[in-house]
């Protein structure tokens, strides 16, 4: 798995677009971790606890770090589980769409991560930069890490936002795609925002703008749309110049939002 490291700006030619792809409920079909979960957990009381979860009362680093170890302590049923699950067989495809663009695509997951390599690979897009957990099933009880957590904010395992934010810095275009809670504070500061499920409801909820897809065989096309009608910009000049007149958006979440080392997030204002 190529882990995501700095961004590179736009080659020159190259259209200066990324899309920041969700994993779980996104390219895989099914939300793995919960299926991991729903198998092999050793402790029932994790379904109240994703409730809070998904209730915006916890965050997802203390949950991560719990669930981890309540986990099934034989890995070879762990990972025939994760890679039974189904994926979106159109998502290679649309891979395909953005690189020919001289795009570039990154997965960017807050789950437990440790399946994301294998299923990846199946799709036939195995080298995509990947943003996840880091979870050692070598020993019990399984330790996780969060190299793509927030130094200074520890509500999420992966912080979505700061990927979004170091392809912006860049001189990239972002799209985000994704299905759930995990993907609220990537979609505030995404550029386009194509959203499925929970995403897109709480999209609506708070009039966030989304474009909504079903399954790949959608986002490809939606992506198709945006690129040829000029919604994704040619420039790296003219992303930053459509960026600046219209304003930097404020932080709703991080230290910047709730102050430094905060592991729940903090209720909306208003």
């Amino acid at each position: 798995m190529t882990r995501a490291g700095p961004v590179p700006p736009p080659g020159s030619g190259d259209l200066p677009l990324s899309v920041l792809v969700d994993f779980d409920g996104t390219v895989a079909t099914t939300d793995v971790t919960d299926v991991l979960l729903s198998l092999h957990a050793t402790d029932a009381s994790w379904r109240a606890r994703d409730t809070d979860y998904i209730a915006g009362r916890a965050g997802s680093r203390t949950l991560l770090a719990w669930d981890a170890t309540i986990l099934d302590p034989d890995p070879d049923r762990l990972l025939a589980t994760a890679r039974s699950q189904p994926l979106d067989p159109a998502f290679a495809a649309t891979v395909d769409l953005v690189r020919r663009a001289g795009g570039v695509v990154e997965v960017v997951s807050d789950g437990l991560g440790f399946y994301v390599e294998p299923l990846l690979a199946r799709t036939g897009a195995g080298d995509l930069p990947v943003a996840t957990s880091s979870m050692d099933l070598g020993a019990v009880p399984y330790h996780i890490a969060f190299p793509y957590g927030h130094p200074d904010c520890l509500v999420c395992g992966t912080c979505k936002r700061a990927r979004v934010l170091a392809h912006q810095e860049a001189g990239r275009y972002v799209v985000f795609v994704g299905d759930g809670e995990s993907d609220r504070y990537a979609a505030w500061h995404a550029d386009l925002v194509l959203a499925k499920g929970r995403l897109a409801a709480l999209c609506e909820a708070q009039d966030w703008p989304c474009r909504t897809w079903r399954d790949f065989a959608e986002v490809g096309a939606l992506l198709g749309a945006a690129i040829a009608d000029g919604t994704v910009p040619r420039t790296e000049r003219e992303v930053r110049r459509r960026r600046d007149s219209g304003g930097r958006r404020g932080f709703i979440c991080g230290p910047e939002a709730w102050g430094p080392g905060r592991t729940e997030p903090a209720p909306p204002a208003g």
